[in-house]
């Protein structure tokens, strides 16, 4: 019992002496406080929050705060300082909620783009088809049809191996065209719908 006695005085003067420039007292403070912050930020930290941060993310935030203003805080006890170190935690996880939260951020907006389902077992989420919209299938149609207008079939055959993807020089083999009659067609092509 006399030993408790004179162990107590050291505990409660931890963070003076670790004010003081005490690292060993710095490090034994951190050991009892960080694990009871640890419990307070995962008590108080919501689903959204922890999709986004861990608890020790805001457990560290306290103590590096705790370390950047130790000139200006005294506790008496370490029952003091555990107090304030927790209202400190559940203010910094108040605050983020805050920000998530707001029109801006609102991270309840936020979906899986996988994973998820509905209850009908559909995809919370569908990913845009890379597939062509239809108005750029039309517009597609409507520039093909503007080029193949007045061309004899030669001609529309070359355009047509062009929309297939084919090279100048694999059109030049296909056609018997010389590859510099190919490349002068493309760019007329081209000039005539005012591409570069």
């Amino acid at each position: 019992m006399h030993e408790s006695a004179n162990l107590a005085p050291q505990v409660d003067d931890l963070f003076a002496r670790a004010r003081a420039g005490d690292d060993a007292a710095w490090n034994e403070l951190f050991h009892a406080c960080y694990p009871k912050i640890i419990r307070v930020v995962r008590r108080k930290l919501n689903r959204p929050l922890r999709n986004i941060y861990d608890s020790a993310d805001f457990a560290s935030d306290v103590m590096k705060s705790l370390a950047a203003k130790a000139d200006h805080l005294d506790f008496p006890s370490l029952r003091s300082l555990l107090t304030f170190l927790t209202e400190v935690a559940e203010k910094k996880v108040i605050d983020e909620h805050r920000k998530l939260h707001t029109q801006k951020r609102d991270v309840d907006r936020e979906r899986r783009l996988e994973g998820e389902s509905t209850r009908d077992g559909r995809p919370a989420m569908e990913l845009p088809s890379g597939e062509p919209t239809a108005s750029q299938v039309a517009q597609e149609s409507e520039i093909r049809e503007q080029l193949l207008a007045g061309q004899d079939a030669e001609e529309r055959r070359v355009i047509e191996l062009k929309r297939l993807g084919h090279s100048n020089a694999e059109i030049s083999e296909l056609t018997g065209w010389n590859i510099r009659k190919v490349q002068r067609f493309i760019k007329c092509l081209q000039d005539s719908m005012g591409n570069p």
